[in-house]
């Protein structure tokens, strides 16, 4: 899960704004789509359950907005209204808004939650990258004895926390064409754009990034290790295996059923050694196991009097 804060001041009060983004499932990757991607519908949804005393968000400049930002980053063809151009991609864009306002010892904040979900139609001609379900929580605190304006803070908002997502989303998608340079200043640098990166870089098949990807194996964050290990399976790139045979602990079970999983694709005599090693040895019976059926897996990969193919 990726994490992002900040602070911002709104009509003079002292403001304090912050965003967590979370990613909520990893997307497969594409390399590009046969067609441009259209800008299709953008709907903006308010739930049920706002208290009484919260002004309703203008969901109409909200979607405005929200279109303006994503056709001046560049990243659709154009805007299209949807069926107007049958069999091309569009991508529809869903944002449900919720807020209330929590009180406490004479103070207030203002709470927004935000969803953003982008989905592409038909299905399976755009990259399906471009697809995402993220979420955002942001917060404002005001002081309800300056009667503030409530329509105009919560607007406010609203158009912060959807801007900030939108933001992040237009961030992502530009790594699947960026120059390889910057690709790699992005992979090398710690922040939100990471993750993004590496799964690029494992589906463009850039290997000159494997000694990054290699590095990033043993990052803190377990999130950043799993998706370079996936970007070097990918990439099924043998130089690897000496990192994932000599660097994780056999006694983290978690850890060796990736591993395993990894050696049984990647291949090679080094990983088929760490195997055999792991299947007989190993204390665990379910990972000796494991080990076995990873091994079986990748002879059958092998062709018949040969190497298996990289």
């Amino acid at each position: 899960m990726n994490h992002r804060s900040g602070w911002a001041t709104w009509l003079g009060c002292a403001v304090g704004a912050s965003l967590a983004l979370a990613v909520a499932c990893k997307r497969p990757s594409a390399t590009g789509p046969p067609e441009p991607l259209w800008l299709g519908p953008v709907a903006i949804t308010l739930p049920a359950g706002a208290g009484s005393d919260i002004p309703p968000v203008n969901r109409e400049a909200l979607a405005h907005k929200a279109r303006s930002q994503l056709l001046q980053a560049g990243i659709f063809a154009g805007e299209t209204l949807e069926g107007a151009k049958p069999g091309v991609a569009v991508a529809r864009i869903r944002i449900s808004l919720f807020t209330e306002i929590v009180r406490a010892d004479g103070k207030a904040a203002l709470r927004a939650s935000v969803r953003l979900n982008v989905s592409t139609h038909p299905a399976g001609v755009a990259p399906s990258h471009f697809g995402e379900d993220v979420q955002a929580n942001a917060e404002m605190l005001y002081d309800p004895q300056t009667k503030p304006d409530l329509h105009g803070v919560v607007q406010h908002l609203a158009e912060s926390a959807v801007g900030d997502l939108l933001a992040a989303y237009v961030e992502r998608q530009k790594l699947w064409s960026a120059a390889p340079q910057i690709l790699h200043a992005t992979l090398a640098a710690p922040g939100d754009l990471r993750l993004e990166a590496i799964r690029v870089a494992g589906a463009r098949k850039l290997r000159d990034e494997v000694p990054t990807l290699i590095g990033l194996l043993s990052d803190d964050e377990e999130t950043i290790r799993d998706a370079a290990l996936g970007a070097l399976v990918e990439l099924r790139d043998p130089r690897a295996v000496p990192a994932l045979t000599k660097t994780r602990s056999m006694k983290d079970g978690r850890e060796m059923r990736k591993i395993i999983d990894a050696l049984g694709v990647l291949g090679g005599q080094e990983a088929t050694d760490y195997l055999n090693f792991v299947a007989e040895a190993h204390e665990d019976e379910e990972i000796r196991d494991m080990a076995k059926a990873a091994l079986l897996r990748h002879k059958s990969s092998i062709p018949a009097g040969g190497a298996a193919s990289r």
